[in-house]
């Protein structure tokens, strides 16, 4: 499926500047912002949803007013910033969430792991992960930056390309 727009949707700190003008520099860079909303990609007579929803730490997220027009046996991608969202994607019948907000953990430790998860990010800190019980993938990345300490230990930056193919 060839795709030439780019999606995004906001994180926590986000929510501490102007969101008109955030929406304003993403679309001038040819990025659209989900904020709790959907769009439908069609190829060969197959859907696939992107929902992207408003942060769930600090913002007001509405996954069942996402998905509101959504065929329940259509492939759909949740974008929400915050991996441990996943339950509930779950739980609303999503197959792919995609994630960041943990940084990874920002700070490793060989044998121990991450020195800090922050909030709704503890339980799916980093890569690829089932949710138990489901078969819904939850896949947390790393991102490029940083929060608070301006440093990362053991978790080097990530830039992510995925390649989704139809089970037909």
């Amino acid at each position: 499926m060839s795709c030439r727009t780019v999606y995004a949707v906001l994180g926590n700190h986000d929510h501490c500047f102007d969101q008109r003008a955030i929406t304003r520099s993403f679309a001038a860079a040819g990025v659209e912002l989900l904020v709790n909303r959907s769009v439908c990609l069609r190829r060969g007579g197959q859907r696939l949803w992107i929902i992207g929803l408003d942060d769930p730490l600090v913002g007001n997220p509405d996954l069942p007013g996402a998905m509101a027009s959504i065929p329940p046996e259509d492939f759909k991608i949740l974008l929400v910033h915050t991996p441990d969202f996943a339950p509930q994607a779950a739980r609303a019948g999503i197959q792919l969430q995609l994630s960041g907000h943990s940084h990874g953990g920002q700070i490793r430790l060989p044998g121990i792991g991450a020195l800090y998860r922050p909030p709704l990010g503890r339980e799916y800190p980093s890569g690829l992960q089932q949710v138990p019980g489901t078969e819904t993938l939850v896949y947390t990345n790393c991102g490029l930056g940083t929060t608070v300490l301006p440093l990362r230990l053991f978790c080097p930056p990530e830039v992510t390309l995925l390649t989704l193919r139809s089970r037909a």
